[in-house]
């Protein structure tokens, strides 16, 4: 019975100077991390605002939509949305600029229907309210509705999101 006691303290001491070494490295390595991760996305920030000095916000509240925020100092804020296309998820990034304007949108991900739903990633869809007030409203593509509507109703919850916070 004592060979057991012993063994089980050993055990407990082992995990916790192993679990101790873990937070320790964990919290070394998270910020090279984040920074890593956020130098992946930056080429594509910098499309919308090139001289933008950003960083990865916290998302406030509940969304449904928007799954990360950049904001870029002193320039306007771009935001990550996923929504669910036709036949797929559709990932895009629209920034938004310090006067409450559309400044860009590109889509990043999309495998929906050729010549359809994919129409939401074409100059056709995005022109129409680049420049325009995130208070004017943005119309869906014929032929196109389901995923249209999507990222439609992808841009409306950023643009809610947007006015609560900013």
């Amino acid at each position: 019975m004592k060979k057991i006691i012993h063994l089980t303290l050993f055990l407990a001491v082992i995990s916790a100077i192993a679990g101790g070494a873990l937070a320790a490295v964990n919290n070394l390595t998270a910020p090279i991390i984040e920074e890593n991760a956020l130098a992946e996305v930056r080429s594509t920030l910098e499309e919308f605002f090139p001289n933008g000095n950003f960083t990865e916000v916290e998302i406030k509240g509940e969304v449904e939509y928007i799954t990360n925020i950049y904001e870029a100092e002193g320039e306007g804020v771009i935001y990550k949305v996923s929504v669910q296309g036709f036949s797929d998820t559709i990932t895009y990034l629209v920034a938004i600029d310090n006067d409450g304007n559309f400044s860009g949108y590109k889509v990043t991900q999309i495998n929906d229907t050729q010549g359809y739903g994919s129409r939401v990633a074409d100059p056709e869809f995005y022109e129409s309210f680049i420049g325009q007030s995130i208070d004017d409203q943005v119309d869906t593509l014929s032929g196109a509705t389901v995923s249209s509507t999507a990222v439609v109703n992808g841009l409306a919850e950023v643009v809610n999101y947007h006015n609560e916070n900013y």
